[in-house]
């Protein structure tokens, strides 16, 4: 097991393009022994669950900034009705809203995961705690589905060229 390998998976893990999308496929790619693959995955879903922690406080600083006076006015109202209609979505959305979301997150399509999660329960106000324990359940959906997929795939391209 390369500690690099592992830093590639830690690195996709929290990437917003890839996330575990394509952590898990290339831990499945690039370890060859059980335990080296269990490391490789068990590093990929602990970086995608942290993504929230890490979002958040962007997200908080860019509200700070945005709001400061050297932001252009413009930029200050369109950010601010981006919110607005949020927050006023959200009050028809609060029954089902966390469970939506981890189902959001857990679905492993493009512009699904943990990043696009973190910000839609920003802008729509969603309590932090829960919003965050939902994020972090659709991750663990989401790498589920995603080891399955890969490694089915990887498995009968292996059996395919390789046998």
């Amino acid at each position: 097991m390369r500690p690099e390998y592992l830093a590639i998976c830690f690195i996709l893990s929290i990437s917003p393009i890839s996330e575990v999308r394509g952590a898990i496929p290339y831990v499945l790619l690039a370890f060859s022994d059980g335990y080296s693959r269990v490391v490789g995955l068990i590093v990929s879903i602990i970086g995608n669950l942290i993504v929230p922690l890490i979002a958040y406080p962007l997200l908080d600083l860019l509200n700070y900034i945005i709001q400061s006076r050297h932001i252009p006015r413009v930029v200050k109202h369109f950010y601010n009705w981006v919110i607005s209609l949020g927050k006023r979505k959200s009050l028809s959305l609060r029954r089902g809203s966390y469970i939506a979301l981890a189902l959001f997150v857990g679905v492993p399509l493009p512009m699904t995961g943990a990043w696009t999660g973190t910000l839609v329960a920003y802008i729509l106000g969603l309590e932090r705690e829960k919003s965050i324990l939902a994020i972090e359940t659709g991750v663990l959906i989401a790498s589920i589905i995603v080891l399955v997929a890969a490694y089915t795939g990887v498995e009968l391209l292996m059996r395919l060229f390789l046998a």
